[in-house]
């Protein structure tokens, strides 16, 4: 009888004592599973931390670029806007005007006025590009007809193409509308036009058109015939701040327009890119999003049809 206690006691003992053990593994086990959670949770948070520090030390490196480029900008402004005004004052100031011949005369008058001419061109471009770093979300977005709104851009130099007998040959698709600032598109365009107007050689041709639609991005190419571009220049230009497209064509002016063409364009979801083409001229491709049209978008759409008939009819 007491053996058969024994016994039972030792058994009891025995299946207390693996109860016991496996309930110390398996806490053992849980707290194991716990660790390795907790672990891949810090090995995600020091990953996520390690991205935030590369995103905020990139933000770091656009915010000082932007701040470069606005002291540039400014820079670059105030110095150009002081030259015809310092002229004016010489002119002015001058002991005797009457002592001048005709000819010096119209000599330096018509100097002044291409100063003049170039700094209110410059003053536009500098005034639409600051009211675009004061407006956050760029708020005069509107839908337009690129072809149409081209066509009201390629008036402005009829007189420059004429003068240089340069043809200007463009295939637009007639339906296909931006959702964007028309204000920047023009800006855009024109600068990228006038720089081809003026760097094409005399009785050449610019060519303008779309290069593909794929998805909401719409390309854009402006080619003009001239002379080719050092390569380092046209690697300039594709850098985000560049500033001597003019200096290293012809000797003058800092590309500022380029410049703000860059940066306005990055801030609507937009791109420029600059490339030779051998023995040819230059071609600019420019990226903008598409707006695509839906029923809501009619009597948007047959305003600016009618709007531009009638500015059109008015030109003429």
């Amino acid at each position: 009888m007491e053996n058969q206690t024994i016994i039972t006691i030792l058994i009891t003992g025995i299946i207390v004592s693996k109860i016991i053990i496996g309930f110390l593994l398996y806490e053992l086990i849980r707290k194991n599973r716990i660790l390795k959670r907790e672990k891949v949770k810090l090995l995600g948070t020091n990953i996520a931390l390690e991205e935030q520090a590369d995103q905020i030390k990139k933000y770091n490196e656009e915010l000082k670029a932007s701040e470069l480029f606005k002291i540039k900008v400014l820079s670059i402004a105030s110095h150009d806007l002081r030259t015809p005004f310092i002229s004016m004052s010489m002119l002015l100031n001058a002991v005797d005007l009457s002592l001048m011949s005709k000819l010096d005369m119209e000599q330096v008058l018509m100097q002044l006025g291409s100063e003049l001419s170039h700094s209110q061109n410059m003053l536009d471009e500098v005034l639409l590009w600051a009211e675009s770093q004061l407006r956050d979300n760029l708020e005069n977005k509107e839908t337009f007809n690129i072809s149409q709104q081209i066509q009201h851009v390629l008036l402005l130099f009829q007189k420059d193409l004429m003068s240089n007998n340069i043809s200007l040959e463009e295939s637009l698709p007639k339906e296909v509308y931006l959702y964007m600032s028309r204000d920047i598109f023009s800006f855009v365009i024109r600068n990228i036009v006038s720089n081809a107007v003026k760097f094409c050689k005399y009785a050449g041709k610019i060519t303008l058109g779309v290069s593909e639609i794929k998805g909401d991005e719409l390309l854009l190419y402006i080619e003009n015939e001239g002379i080719n571009m050092p390569e380092s220049t046209v690697e300039k230009l594709n850098n985000r701040n560049s500033w001597d497209h003019r200096k290293a064509v012809n000797g003058t002016g800092a590309g500022l327009g380029v410049s703000l063409c860059k940066d306005l364009l990055q801030r609507v979801g937009g791109k420029i890119y600059f490339e030779n083409i051998s023995n040819v001229g230059t071609i600019v491709f420019i990226s903008f999003p598409i707006h695509t049209i839906t029923a809501l978008d009619d009597e948007i759409i047959n305003k600016e049809n009618s709007n531009f008939m009638n500015g059109f009819k008015e030109q003429n």
